[in-house]
């Protein structure tokens, strides 16, 4: 195995180390062609979802260094100790600090610190800024929930920030967005201890915003069924499209019927649509307040995010480089990837080869758009525990060698 990491480490160095421009007679200055613009203002505004089940919107000012983040749907209760209401509607913000720590001043040009955003000071919220796409850690929170006569009851925990990706340009219109996609992502159901959930399913949208989901895992796994009303754009103006009483894929901590929603944003990125969408969790310990048009007691708390990617074949090779994200275990990574191996590797200790996870990657695609992988020196042998979907420079990894505790990134091109 050793030999296999430190192979693909030589092969992310360039990768992390990589140059462009220059004259082709190597006289004169070289023009470094940025990763990311120049500068940003609240003028671009990038529109994404959280790992939590948030729909929020962020802006940068790299001018004046500073940061807002718009809380338009969450699940994430304002005040710790709640339900309800949530911290929809609120907004954060701070100020900004390049990045210096990773390998490259192209790398670290379009890198910045979310000063106040992270409730741990030793794990500072990061965002990394590419064309059209913004990637990284929006501000945590400490939840907490005594329950109401024993049922509902949510461990007290911090999660220091969560991650994120946004747009600045989004698809407005569902009739663009018909078509049949995979679908990879991760939840979690707070009520029931945090218990990770892993989305893994096949969507097929049409122009009307009806749709069918088909799972392959979850409480209704091998079941096609609408598991909300159809989609349209939501009220709350946030250009996201919106679908009501949206199952989830594990049995509600005390529901009947689904309370939450689900928002799904679609970016629009290298001439394609990029769609992510999160389960917005609701819980209600009010009987006099409704919460999503309905009186509790209820906890139908499941929340997090995932990705779209087209049911259409992946060709070998098409998809080298070098992406960016944050994972299911809240850390950063950078994921290399050349033909059939990829590494995920900490982008702030890209050589250290103990924090490195190496795949192989299976391009035959038994459903298109579905490539599998094979975690190397894994206990699971050669038996592929993972896959990974493509779309706009954008992936979704969800893999399961532990299934008890699935684990999932996004992660976004960068050069």
């Amino acid at each position: 195995m050793k030999w296999r990491i430190l192979s693909v480490l030589a092969l992310a160095a360039p990768l992390l180390g990589a140059c462009s421009g220059g004259g082709g007679n190597g006289d004169g200055p070289v023009t470094e062609v940025r990763l990311c613009p120049a500068s940003l203002d609240y003028g671009t505004v990038f529109t994404g979802g959280g790992g939590d089940g948030e729909l929020v919107k962020l802006q940068m000012d790299t001018t004046k260094m500073t940061w807002q983040i718009s809380y338009i749907e969450s699940p994430i209760p304002a005040t710790t100790g709640t339900v309800a209401p949530t911290r929809a509607g609120q907004t954060a913000s701070g100020t900004l600090t390049q990045e210096t720590l990773l390998p490259t001043t192209k790398l670290n040009q379009c890198a910045f610190r979310l000063n106040g955003a992270s409730l741990d000071p030793n794990r500072p919220a990061r965002i990394f800024v590419g064309e059209g796409v913004a990637g990284g850690t929006i501000p945590g929170a400490e939840i907490s929930f005594a329950g109401i006569l024993g049922v509902g009851a949510v461990p007290d925990t911090t999660f220091p920030y969560y991650p994120f990706i946004g747009f600045s340009s989004i698809e407005t219109n569902i009739a663009n967005v018909a078509g049949t996609y995979n679908q990879l992502g991760y939840h979690q159901v707070p009520s029931q201890n945090f218990a990770p959930v892993a989305v893994d399913t096949k969507i097929t949208i049409n122009a009307d915003g009806t749709w069918t989901e088909c799972d392959n895992s979850g409480v209704n796994a091998g079941k096609c069924q609408q598991p909300g009303t159809n989609f349209a754009q939501s009220s709350d103006g946030s250009g996201a499209f919106e679908t009501d009483n949206f199952l989830g894929q594990a049995k509600p901590t005390l529901a009947t019927t689904p309370k939450a929603r689900g928002y799904m944003i679609v970016g629009k990125l290298k001439n394609q649509l990029v769609p992510i969408l999160v389960r917005t969790g609701a819980a209600n310990s009010s009987v006099t307040t409704p919460v999503n048009g309905s009186l509790g007691p209820y906890a139908d708390d499941e929340s997090g995010i995932s990705i779209l990617a087209p049911q259409s074949a992946i060709a070998v090779n098409s998809q080298n480089g070098e992406y960016i994200g944050v994972d299911s275990q809240f850390d950063y990574r950078t994921t290399a990837l050349e033909g059939t191996e990829a590494t995920l590797l900490d982008p702030f200790n890209a050589s250290q080869a103990s924090l490195a996870t190496a795949l192989n990657l299976d391009f035959t695609q038994t459903v298109p758009g579905v490539v599998t992988t094979t975690q190397v020196g894994a206990s699971t042998g050669t038996t592929p525990t993972g896959k990974m979907i493509f779309t706009g420079g954008v992936f979704g990894y969800l893999d399961l060698t532990n299934a008890a505790s699935p684990y999932f990134t996004i992660g976004a091109f960068v050069q």
